[in-house]
């Protein structure tokens, strides 16, 4: 599954989506209910570091797999969209990885 360096991405953008998704609807309301006010700290630093990986490798996937540049822009902000990654993944990837398996 995690043979080429697309699937690599792909796993990541879900995980950065994921990590989003659980910092704005989970650990925010933990702060302000006051149940947990760390909980915004541990969730960002994650959410941080994924947010950096995600950014290097799309600039690497940009130059080696030399994508358009409307796609790594398009990730950007699509990355700062509550489920846009996943929407992403669902409406682009999955078709790429269509047409590279039909080429196969």
């Amino acid at each position: 599954m995690l043979h080429s360096t697309l699937s690599r991405f792909r796993l990541l953008l879900w995980l950065q989506g994921l990590s989003y998704v659980l910092l704005l609807f989970v650990a925010f309301p933990l702060r302000e209910s006051g149940i947990m006010p760390q909980a915004v700290t541990w969730f960002g630093n994650i959410y941080g570091f994924l947010f950096l990986m995600y950014l290097l490798f799309m600039v690497s996937l940009y130059t080696t797999q030399k994508w358009r540049l409307r796609r790594p822009i398009a990730l950007f902000f699509v990355s700062f969209i509550p489920l846009g990654n996943f929407v992403y993944d669902l409406l682009v990837f999955r078709k790429l990885d269509r047409r590279q398996s039909n080429k196969a």
